[in-house]
């Protein structure tokens, strides 16, 4: 006898940690989904899950069988979902989220591609780390771009580009330290603009240049990276921006570009586990990464 459909669902009840949504997920009543889970707990001799309040909690069985065939089972259910896309064509609304600013500034021309290669839609949600992954974690998106990294227990993921950080000023405040040896030292005279209160991108290319921490009053917390590169030209201290929103400010003057070159973030294709089996979201992933990488540029920019 084949156990398949009882281990998709096994491995759907895993990752959702409730019977009610991975039925759902599945288009499964909960008593079917039910009768899966415990047609293979009586197959293996013991309890796969522990039931709770809310949801259930894998037992340490759960977890060993979870390790042993759910990478089978989504590479199954992928090359299914790749015939269905070769056989029809693929329609649906597509849910798809972002950070506004690389959505705006690169995103857009990927988006471009995917709607002129099919009869897909697409929903384009906006948010910062936690609501990305929140929107995936609850089924609202179905595929996210995003510059951290993934949970490779609930996520797979491809990588779809990368950022380089860089440390720029408004054009006065470039002048002025562009004569100077650039230091966290001499840069903690100046003001920075920040997307939040932790100074993200701004520690991390401290952290990696300079091997210290940034010392500079807060001039302004802007949680739109966008916003920020407006507020620097227009005359209020630096920030450190990814290089997609920067380098057209640096060519025209608009912004100056100091110090070395920053880390480089990874820019990352994100879907839940065994997302892929719906032919619209393998569809559109592999056009979104036919399409990868667009965001580079001469190496005598970046560094």
């Amino acid at each position: 006898m084949s156990y398949f459909v009882q281990l998709r669902t096994f491995v759907e009840v895993y990752r959702c940690r409730t019977i009610t949504k991975a039925a759902a997920n599945l288009g499964l009543s909960q008593p079917a989904a039910t009768a899966h889970i415990q047609s293979i707990e009586s197959l293996i001799g013991v309890a796969l899950f522990e039931r709770k309040a809310r949801g259930v909690e894998p037992t340490a069985a759960a977890h060993d069988l979870a390790l042993q065939v759910s990478t089978h089972l989504d590479a199954v259910e992928q090359k299914l979902a790749s015939v269905r896309n070769r056989s029809k064509a693929v329609y649906g609304t597509l849910n798809i989220a972002g950070p506004a600013e690389y959505i705006s500034h690169i995103a857009g021309a990927q988006f471009a591609n995917l709607l002129q290669a099919g009869e897909v839609n697409l929903v384009v949600h906006i948010g910062n780390k936690e609501r990305i992954y929140q929107l995936l974690t609850e089924g609202t998106a179905e595929l996210a771009i995003t510059a951290s990294t993934p949970d490779p227990e609930a996520f797979d993921y491809q990588i779809i580009d990368s950022e380089r950080l860089m440390l720029v000023a408004n054009r006065f405040t470039g002048t002025q330290l562009q004569q100077l040896p650039v230091s966290a030292e001499q840069l903690a005279l100046y003001p920075v603009v920040s997307y939040d209160s932790t100074l993200p991108l701004i520690r991390q290319y401290f952290n990696a240049v300079f091997n210290q921490s940034c010392q500079s009053p807060i001039a302004a917390i802007c949680p739109d990276i966008r916003a920020i590169a407006g507020i620097v030209k227009a005359g209020v201290g630096y920030s450190v921006l990814p290089d997609y929103l920067c380098r057209d400010g640096i060519k025209s003057g608009e912004l100056i570009r100091l110090g070395a070159a920053g880390p480089e973030n990874v820019i990352y294709l994100v879907w839940r586990k065994g997302a892929l089996k719906h032919p619209r979201v393998s569809y559109a992933k592999d056009i979104l990464m036919a399409f990868a990488n667009i965001n580079k540029y001469a190496a005598d920019t970046a560094g």
